[in-house]
């Protein structure tokens, strides 16, 4: 019973080891009315199967990515401090090796507590993967 165990675990562990692996960097815009806020962002990104993803993102915290129709991703986001949910198009994906995208995103961010309105942040991200 051991050894089947072992291997159910191995076979779960290397079925992650060879899905979809993608880094990121993007540039985030926030307060588009005002003054505009920018920062980056860096994180990771790992495909579960073909229409759903996990990740991490420095700006969002975890996120959870889901393809919707016509090509575009429901994303969910949760940070210590915030939440989020937006979504995400990609304009351009192309390469043999090592597969390089542009997409932006659009995300309404609320606070944990509840203290401040939603804010809107729109991020243009470039990402590498394989």
């Amino acid at each position: 019973m051991k050894m089947v165990k072992n291997i159910a675990i191995v076979a779960f562990a290397t079925s992650f080891m060879f899905a979809g692996i993608g880094f990121h960097m993007a540039n985030n815009y926030a307060d588009m009315d005002a003054n505009v806020a920018v920062t980056t962002s860096y994180g990771a990104t790992f495909d579960l199967n073909g229409s759903t993803g996990v990740g991490y993102d420095s700006e969002r915290g975890m996120l959870m990515y889901f393809s919707v129709p016509a090509g575009v991703t429901l994303r969910l986001g949760w940070g210590a401090t915030t939440t989020s949910v937006g979504l995400g198009f990609t304009w351009w994906s192309g390469g043999d090796g090592l597969n390089t995208s542009i997409s932006t995103s659009y995300d309404q961010v609320s606070t944990n507590d509840g203290t401040a309105d939603p804010t809107g942040k729109l991020a243009v991200t470039v990402g590498f993967g394989f």
